[in-house]
């Protein structure tokens, strides 16, 4: 048996390593948000070339916790990596955008019909003070703070589907489209996608399923197409 002076010592040593694990965990998270803010932010750019000590130097970081985000990145699709050449900021084309749209308006269907399905009078009133919100932001062109409020609008009802796993899935296809895209293209929809928000809303107000999975597949169509056209052409 340890002795008591050996057990203290040993728990000692246990305990330490647990908090250097923690320690460790919260870095990695820490580097893991940074960087998708700067993806996010579009201070990152397709195809780019990530050098660890710019990146160091740029959040004040060590190169551990960098390289885990990275490859935690590299899972959810926003960074690729390449033998012998470090990592690299994905670039997508316009057939994977493509794509992406689809699986996006697969998901956001049966999300709507948890959401028609759940919905609350609480719900309901979040839902139009974000509406509100998008009709009165009066930027001609569809800017980022536009493409912030069209998100929430589309989150508020993946949270209305009570579905936790439907609405991360649901914010990651939102962050890529912004990374890959370029919303300024969506400037033609406003006014259309804003008719589009008020007839969703009556639809799920009215629990009427049918009506409102058609507006959904037909507003995230519309923004596809427009978004997919620009990326062609720069390809």
């Amino acid at each position: 048996m340890f002795s008591a002076g050996r057990r203290s010592a040993v728990f000692a040593k246990v305990e330490d390593a647990s908090i250097m694990q923690e320690t460790e965990t919260s870095k990695n998270i820490e580097a893991y948000q940074a960087i998708k803010q700067l993806i996010v932010n579009q201070r990152l750019f397709p195809g780019q070339k990530l050098i660890y000590r710019d990146l160091e130097e740029m959040l004040g970081m060590s190169k551990t916790p960098i390289i885990n985000s990275l490859m935690r990145l590299e899972q959810e699709g926003f960074v690729v990596s390449k033998k012998n050449r470090g990592f690299f900021m994905k670039e997508v084309s316009a057939r994977e955008a493509e794509q992406i749209f689809e699986l996006r308006e697969r998901l956001e269907v049966i999300s709507l019909e948890y959401a028609v399905k759940h919905r609350s009078a609480q719900d309901l009133k979040a839902l139009e003070e974000k509406i509100s919100l998008y009709e009165n932001h009066k930027a001609l062109v569809y800017d980022r703070k536009r493409w912030e409020i069209d998100t929430s609008i589309h989150m508020q009802i993946a949270t209305m589907s009570k579905n936790d796993y439907f609405s991360s899935m649901i914010k990651n296809f939102y962050d890529s489209i912004y990374f890959i895209l370029n919303v300024v293209h969506l400037t033609p929809h406003i006014n259309k996608f804003n008719e589009e928000h008020r007839i969703l809303h009556a639809a799920i107000r009215d629990r009427d399923v049918t009506v409102a999975t058609g507006v959904i597949r037909s507003h995230i169509q519309a923004a596809g197409k427009l978004l997919i056209a620009a990326l062609s052409v720069r390809e």
